[in-house]
């Protein structure tokens, strides 16, 4: 399957796959997001960021209340609380397991999996799997199927 090539706002100048795609044009900076929070939910954000940049190239893009991760689109994102991070991976399917805390149906093709990680520890195997295959979706290879 052929895609078609990004978008980009032209305000805001980001990346989209689809055109005209509907977002909040802003300007946030990672740096906004770190700042004032906890060294270990600082330190779980750039642990988990590692597990996504083990899947390849990525995009790091701080919105006005996420860090989102992007290919072509948008597969994961993050917010950094007192203690902890909570997100999401987005997947093809549903995929039930006890450490998301909500999963959500936007589409046959896009499931949104929320979790929430107090600890290095939980970001293991079974996370970077996840992330992978959120990965793919990021890639939009999912709609080739």
């Amino acid at each position: 399957m052929r895609l078609a090539p990004l978008w980009k706002c032209p305000k805001c100048r980001r990346s989209f796959a689809n055109r005209n795609q509907s977002h909040f044009c802003s300007r946030h900076t990672l740096r906004e997001h770190l700042t004032g929070k906890s060294p270990h939910a600082v330190a779980l954000f750039r642990e988990f960021a590692k597990l996504v940049k083990r899947c390849g190239p990525v995009r790091v893009v701080p919105e006005k209340m996420r860090i989102a991760f992007q290919v072509r689109m948008s597969f994961a994102a993050v917010s950094l609380r007192r203690d902890r991070i909570v997100g999401h991976v987005v997947l093809a399917r549903c995929l039930e397991n006890s450490r998301f805390t909500k999963i959500e149906y936007i589409s046959p093709r896009n499931h949104v999996h929320s979790f929430c990680f107090y600890s290095r520890e939980e970001l293991d195997r079974e996370v970077l799997s996840w992330v992978r295959e959120a990965y793919r979706v990021g890639q939009q290879r999912h709609l080739s199927k």
